[in-house]
Formats: structure tokens, sequence, C-alpha cells
């Protein structure tokens, strides 16, 4: 393998031959949110090649990426150690003029609203979106908080705690990589005073802990 990293003028920045390790980038520039930074949005390529016998190149695949860290407190959100204020809204993926799904047009449009309105950040209520969507918010600096199709969630039963589970496996696998999303969320208006919702969410909970690593 080669691992190739470049910065957003093309230039390769950090390389190595093997296919899995670590890439160390001197005077990084960190991915910021829309508002908190002049240059919101900063994304590096990384190139992956698969290299054959001979030294010839047998398939790449490039992946847009961002560097940033999301920590907190029992009071604050951190993201590349500055307190982070969310401003935005719950949105649908649908709309009147074309239906539900993906609509590069619209979701430009979309985009260039939340900036207008002072807005920073929404939620994927109550679904999954498009991975597009998630592309084009790494790109306007935009955060997201990726919501996994569990609404008025109630019946705690260990059949639906399996499928839930395996819907927010699915959910982190696809979207761990965008920088835009810095936090997940396990249910909407789930039916919490239910006694049993203690033992289920706990273990929903522990779940994407062990994967969000």
């Amino acid at each position: 393998c080669l691992i190739q990293l470049f910065d957003k003028n093309g230039t390769q920045v950090a390389a190595f031959n093997e296919c899995a390790g670590l890439l160390e980038i001197g005077n990084a520039n960190f991915w910021w949110p829309y508002l908190m930074h002049p240059n919101p949005g900063y994304l590096y390529t990384m190139k992956t090649s698969l290299i054959g016998p001979q030294g010839e190149t047998l398939d790449t695949y490039s992946q847009k990426i961002g560097i940033r860290t999301v920590t907190w407190s029992n009071t604050t959100i951190y993201l590349n150690e500055k307190p982070l204020y969310l401003k935005g809204f719950g949105m649908h993926e649908d709309s009147d003029l074309r239906g539900k799904g993906w609509d590069p047009v619209l979701w430009v449009k979309n985009f260039n609203l939340i900036k207008w309105l002072g807005a920073n950040a929404f939620r994927t209520s109550h679904y999954p979106y498009a991975e597009e969507i998630y592309q084009l918010a790494d790109e306007y600096g935009i955060m997201i908080i990726d919501e996994c199709p569990s609404v008025d969630t109630d019946g705690f039963s260990d059949t639906l705690l399996a499928k839930h589970k395996q819907s927010l496996t699915e959910l982190i696998r696809r979207d761990k990589n965008h920088p835009s999303v810095i936090m997940w969320s396990i249910s909407n208006e789930p039916r919490s005073a239910n006694k049993l919702a203690d033992r289920y969410f706990g273990e929903v909970v522990r779940h994407v802990k062990s994967m969000d690593l």
C-alpha cells in the first residue's frame, strides 16, 4: 500500500508505504466550523493506492478528511479546545420541490441558507441522510448531529435492542470519518419514562461508546 495525504493546494504533506499506520503532519490546518474561523471547512485529501508485486498501481481510492478534536466537560463542548456554541435546526431530507432524497442543487441552496441565517449545525431528523450531504457539510463547515432511525421508541424488547444497535453500527461505520459529524443521536423522543428504558438505553449508549473510538 501507499498512503498519501495532500493539502488543499494538492501538495503532499505526509505519506507512508504500509496499509495501516500513523500519519504525522507538521503545522496541520484544523477543520473549523462556520463562524468559528475565517477559513472554515479545511479538508485534506487522503489517497490510498494498492501496489502490486512489480510496483505497479492496482487501484486507488481518495477521500476528503478533516482534522479536529471534540471534547467536553460537565457544562461545555469544546472543538479544537475552544468552547462550542451550536446554532441550528432539526431538518428533514425532503423538500416540497422534488420530494425526499439527494438533490445537489437544493442542498447547495440549503447550506447557503444555513449560513445566511447565522447557523452552524443541524440534526438529521430522524434518519441518516445521503452521504453527499455530509460531504457538503464537511466543505461548508456545518456541524451535524447524526441521528439513527429511532422515533418514539417504546416496547423495549431484546429484538428491538438488537436492531437499534445494528442501525447505529451502520451509521457510525459510514459517517465516523466526517469532521462535520460531532455527535451521535441515538433516538428521537423515546418513551424514557418507561421503567425498561433505563436498561435499554444504557445498552445502546455503551454500544455507541464502544464504536466511537
